[in-house]
């Protein structure tokens, strides 16, 4: 099994007043800067799925794959497009790992954790789940259901990402919480959506997060 790493980020940041939450600022640079540098620790290859201007994460000297399906339909268009992109590299992938652009915390250990959930099963979906709470965009998929996850999208009323998790052989994996430098224990799938968040999330940040 090969996984490739895609950050999601094709949302529209409704809450944020459609301000680009990719762009904020987060420690010494973008919350993207970081997302990127923290997902590129655990795997070698990633992409970056968005719907907004290319022009913006050109920088990051990695793929930009739009959605191929538009109006944005969510994140499962998102997990289509790095599906289809990862299927033709040449590194030849069996699988996609996805993160969210808006959660800092995510686990240093989440590639390596949810990996080993379909190392007996490589046709299953993982999640992750943490403090008795599913985080359906935090996972990996197997490339091979591409085709049928296509299709599946082709109807509007089959966009929930969990709908798709519940009609297919899953598992999920919880991690335990983190502390920062407030010494305060935290969600490390603490996700950001409004103002208040990014200033709670900055005040945890340390160069270590």
């Amino acid at each position: 099994m090969k996984t490739a790493g895609i950050i999601l980020a094709g949302g529209q940041s409704r809450r944020m007043n459609g301000s680009d939450k990719a762009l904020l600022p987060f420690g010494t640079g973008r919350l993207i800067d970081h997302i990127h540098q923290r997902l590129a620790r655990q795997l070698p290859v990633l992409a970056l799925n968005t719907n907004n201007d290319l022009a913006h994460f050109r920088d990051l000297g990695i793929p930009i794959i739009p959605d191929e399906i538009a109006g944005y339909a969510g994140p499962l268009a998102g997990i289509l497009a790095g599906m289809e992109w990862a299927s033709t590299h040449s590194d030849g992938f069996s699988h996609i790992l996805t993160v969210a652009t808006d959660t800092p915390f995510f686990p240093d250990d989440l590639c390596e954790k949810l990996s080993q959930q379909i190392a007996d099963a490589p046709d299953r979906i993982v999640i992750a789940s943490s403090a008795g709470r599913i985080h359906p965009v935090f996972g990996i998929w197997p490339i091979s259901s591409r085709g049928e996850l296509r299709a599946w999208l082709a109807d509007d009323e089959n966009r929930r990402v969990m709908s798709w998790i519940a009609a297919h052989p899953h598992k999920s994996f919880e991690f335990p919480l983190t502390t920062t430098q407030t010494d305060q224990p935290i969600d490390p799938f603490f996700n950001i959506n409004t103002q208040e968040d990014i200033l709670e999330a900055q005040k945890r940040w340390t160069p270590s997060t």
